[in-house]
């Protein structure tokens, strides 16, 4: 059995675990599973809460922070691994403050460690903003859709190709 929390933000709902020492395998099935609204948990996609240094991913963000003790591990509720999710980073910040793993001041920032780079979020009165960094167009070869193609950094965005 895997204790798990559920968490939401701006939406957006995830299945959240705690694995600090990276101890555990997900599988895409079982993500998938846990994932699907009406046999499992039900949820947009997997929060793995893992330190960066025991994940092979976290090693490029402690390279390129070794402030960025934690690692967001996202997966998708198809079980596919993400880079980034925005509102899931938000709710990983959230849960590392309310589970004592970390504390973030109100203005103060915490760097967490995503397969798209180290992510840094701030604290406010209000919740929690993350510094997204510029916006990249990278997307996968295959067609969603309708011919959109889907971004592998955000599976949410679709980009319309335009026929000439």
């Amino acid at each position: 059995m895997v204790a798990f929390t559920k968490g939401h933000g701006t939406g957006n709902d995830f299945i959240i675990i705690a694995d600090p020492d990276g101890a555990l395998d997900l599988t895409v099935e079982q993500v998938a599973v846990l994932c699907d609204r009406h046999f499992g948990i039900g949820a947009d996609g997997i929060l793995r809460v893992v330190r960066s240094a025991a994940i092979a991913d976290g090693a490029a963000a402690l390279a390129e922070e070794p402030a960025a003790e934690w690692f967001m591990d996202y997966r998708n509720a198809d079980g596919s691994i993400a880079e980034m999710c925005g509102n899931g980073i938000r709710v990983f910040a959230h849960y590392l403050v309310r589970a004592g793993l970390a504390t973030i001041e109100p203005g103060s920032t915490l760097p967490i460690g995503t397969r798209a780079g180290v992510r840094d979020v701030t604290r406010s009165a209000t919740g929690y903003q993350v510094d997204l960094g510029p916006w990249r167009r990278r997307v996968r070869r295959s067609r969603g859709a309708a011919g959109a193609r889907r971004s592998r950094a955000c599976p949410h965005a679709r980009v319309r190709a335009r026929r000439r």
